[in-house]
C-alpha cells in the first residue's frame, strides 16, 4: 500500500481511491442536502435561492445587487431575478445609490427581517431534528469535517 509522502508527493493509490469516492459521493450528498433543506423553508415562503440573500442582507445591509451576486457566487442576471422576486414578495426594498446613479441598494423590509429570522430558526430546527437521529460518533465526525468543508468552499476566493 503506497502512502502520501510528508513532502506532498504524488497521490497514492489509497488517497486517489478516497478522492475518487469523495468526488462521487460528496457532490451527491451536498445536492441531496440542499434539496432536503427546501422543505424547511417552504412553510415560511422562502425558496432555497432566497435564503442566502436574506442572510447576506442581515449581515451586510444595503448591499448592491452586484455585491450580493459576488458574495453568493452567482451571475448578476441571476441575482437580479432573485432580488426582483424578493421585492415583489415584499422581502426587500431597492433604493438608488446616492453616490452612483447606475447602482441600486437592496435592503430588507420589516417583513424581510421577520422572514429571515424565521428561516434561520427553521434551518436550525431542521438540522437539529436530523442530528438527533445520529449517533454521537456521527455528529462528532460531521463536526470534525466542518473546517475541511469550509476550506473546500473557500478555495475559489
Amino acid at each position: 500500500m503506497k502512502k502520501l509522502t510528508a513532502t506532498g508527493g504524488a497521490p497514492t493509490e489509497p488517497l486517489a481511491l478516497a478522492s475518487s469516492e469523495l468526488g462521487q459521493r460528496l457532490p451527491m450528498v451536498m445536492s441531496l442536502l440542499g434539496r432536503s433543506l427546501r422543505h424547511a423553508y417552504t412553510p415560511i415562503g422562502v425558496n432555497l435561492g432566497q435564503y442566502p440573500v436574506l442572510n447576506s442582507l442581515l449581515e451586510h445591509p444595503e448591499s448592491s445587487v452586484s455585491e450580493l451576486a459576488a458574495r453568493e457566487r452567482v451571475k448578476l442576471p441571476s441575482m437580479t431575478a432573485v432580488v426582483n422576486q424578493m421585492e415583489a414578495d415584499g422581502l426587500v426594498a431597492k433604493q438608488p445609490d446616492l453616490n452612483d446613479r447606475r447602482c441600486v441598494r437592496v435592503s430588507l423590509t420589516g417583513r424581510g427581517r421577520e422572514v429571515a429570522g424565521a428561516a434561520r430558526l427553521a434551518r436550525a430546527a431542521w438540522f437539529a431534528e436530523r442530528l438527533d437521529h445520529l449517533s454521537s460518533a456521527e455528529v462528532s465526525a460531521i463536526s470534525r469535517a466542518l473546517p475541511a468543508l469550509e476550506h473546500l468552499v473557500h478555495l475559489d476566493h
